[in-house]
Order: C-alpha cells, then structure tokens, then sequence
C-alpha cells in the first residue's frame, strides 16, 4: 500500500509547499484523517479532538515557529521580536493531548532581523525552515523511521496570545 497524506486547510501558500513535499515524494493525498498514513498542519488554528490526530497511523504533524518546548502557544513570533531574540526556530511536531507538547519530530533554527515585522517574519525566515525541516520529516516517514524526541517540559514556556493596545 502506498503511504498516504492528509492536511489540514487554512495553511495558504504553506499548506500548498508542504502539498509540494509531498507530491514529489509520492505520497498520496487523502480525504480523510483516517485513511492517512499521517496528517499534516502546517498552520493549525483550533485544538484537534483525540480522534482526528490519532486517526491517522502514525499520527499527525504540526508546526510550531519556535524551537519547543520554549514559546509554546499562539503568538511565539510575536513574543520572541518583543523580547528581542535573535535565535528562534521551527519545530513540526507529533500532535498529543496538549498545546504544543508532543513529541519533537524535526526542528531547525532561524535567524531573526528584528527590523522585520513578526508578519514578515514569518513569510521570509520562518515558513522557508519550516519546509525544509518537513522534508526531512517526510523522508523519515518514507523509510519508516519518523523521529519522536520527548520535549523536556522542565524547559517549556508558554505565552498566550499577545495583547496590542
């Protein structure tokens, strides 16, 4: 049996490059969590129920714009310019019970120039990693050997949405 894909929508052009990822791997899109070999959101904006990111085999992958466990939740561009990082990161990780917590599958870090806007950011440094580090996520996939590195929750932050006056 071919290995199989399901995506979440709402990721834009992101969602189409991980499409792009996938397609030129081979794997086969589904209609269905169920029916996948593993989900995919690149840009997920709801909390999915137990069934939906186990559904799939192996379960179902996520993007978070910051090297987890540090600046879990929704806003982790925005508060790392407001602090004035210079080293954030990308992390797709294998969705769980809780927010931003499952294991790490692939990880890369990105540079910030902190005269870019967290919009621009995002568009410029942070969606060129994530795509890279979903390849390497998907040839892990395709030779059966996907990583699953338990975050240290010792080491976790989260931050809620960041309020603007």
């Amino acid at each position: 049996m071919r290995s199989s894909y399901y995506i979440y929508d709402g990721a834009g052009e992101f969602g189409d490059r991980c499409i792009d990822v996938c397609e030129a791997t081979g794997l086969a899109r589904v209609t269905a969590p169920e029916e996948a070999t593993f989900a995919v959101a690149p840009k997920l904006t709801k909390v999915l129920s137990r069934h939906d990111w186990s559904a799939p085999l192996l379960g179902t992958l996520i993007f978070h714009p910051s090297i987890l466990p540090y600046h879990r939740g929704p806003d982790a561009i925005r508060w790392a310019v407001l602090s004035g990082e210079r080293v954030s990161g990308v992390t797709w990780f294998w969705c769980d019970e809780g927010l931003d917590t499952g294991p790490i599958c692939e990880q890369e870090p990105v540079l910030l120039n902190l005269s870019e806007s967290p919009g621009r950011a995002y568009h410029t440094r942070f969606v060129p990693a994530g795509v890279r580090a979903f390849e390497r996520a998907v040839k892990g996939v395709l030779i059966g050997d996907p990583r699953r590195v338990k975050q240290e929750a010792g080491l976790g932050t989260y931050e809620s949405y960041l309020c603007s006056d």
